[in-house]
């Protein structure tokens, strides 16, 4: 179950880029143990999140930000990005910092 987990994130974002549908990442939220279970994602994941969070804030989707919020909240410290821990990694390529200022904006 923890190798499929270490996938199903990254592949659940996509999901919501391609299909613009929140619902299987809610459901992931909803019934995974996300702060247990290391997620390994790809550097192309921090890409993928920030174009994701940058549509829906364009969209003003409170939900689907909220969920995407949720995700990092839930996640970010069991993600590991090209070895890297999430957290540190978000905030190294500016993802974290680019969230909080698009937020004090709006």
């Amino acid at each position: 179950m923890a190798a499929r987990n270490e996938i199903q994130f990254e592949k659940l974002i996509d999901e919501a880029t391609r299909k613009k549908d929140f619902q299987l990442l809610e459901q992931f939220l909803a019934t995974e143990d996300c702060e247990n279970v290391s997620h390994k994602c790809s550097k192309q994941f921090v890409n993928k999140l920030d174009k994701l969070l940058c549509r829906e804030l364009d969209k003003q989707e409170v939900k689907s930000i909220s969920t995407l919020l949720n995700a990092i909240q839930k996640c970010g410290e069991k993600i590991s990005i090209a070895g890297e821990d999430g957290l540190p990694a978000m905030i190294k390529y500016g993802l974290i910092g680019k969230i909080s200022k698009t937020i004090k904006h709006t």
